[in-house]
């Protein structure tokens, strides 16, 4: 494991118990067993690293982005979105956990509006292909359709790490495909 990759680890599992205000760089290299100056390396502060950490959920979304430029009917692209994205919520709950703890901080939003601004090509990326699929669904204004879906996705997933351990993830997940798919709803 690099260095590099070592500390982001350990700066992971810091955060995760003492949050970012209340980490320290020690803690980070003390749990990575490496030194400051190490850590200096590779990072200008602590702060750095929590766009690092928005850098590499944006890489999480590589997947997403192929997936929804597949020459595939739009049913089956929106098919694929919602399981990955609920595939993604059931397999890695802790690790979503962790990110929304994270950007969810006054330091969080900061690390995020700067990451959209590093990779502003790869967060527009993610937003053209999800226009698209609502506008090949036949939605009348499918950049509105795709921030519903988003924020509805984002509400589910908050729902399910932070509810009961019984949440009905799979009648969600039906009420949206009924909802795309079935035409349940007006265009």
């Amino acid at each position: 494991m690099t260095g590099n990759s070592n500390i982001l680890d350990a700066a992971m599992r810091v955060f995760s118990k003492k949050g970012f205000r209340g980490s320290s760089i020690a803690d980070i290299t003390k749990e990575a067993g490496v030194s400051k100056a190490l850590f200096y390396h590779y990072f200008k502060s602590k702060e750095d690293l929590l766009v690092i950490f928005a850098k590499k959920r944006l890489e999480d979304f590589s997947p997403l982005i192929r997936g929804l430029q597949a020459d595939r009917p739009p049913e089956e692209r929106v098919r694929f979105l919602i399981d990955f994205v609920l595939n993604e919520l059931e397999n890695e709950s802790a690790k979503l956990r962790f990110y929304n703890m994270l950007y969810l901080s006054e330091d969080g939003v900061t690390a995020i509006e700067i990451a959209m601004n590093n990779y502003q090509e790869q967060f527009e990326q993610l937003f053209s292909v999800e226009k698209k699929l609502f506008s090949d669904l036949g939605f009348s204004d499918p950049a509105m359709e795709a921030t519903f879906m988003r924020s509805t996705l984002q509400g589910i997933s908050l729902e399910y790490l932070l509810g009961p351990a019984d949440y009905p993830l799979e009648i969600m997940k039906k009420k949206l495909l009924t909802r795309y798919i079935s035409n349940g709803d007006s265009k």
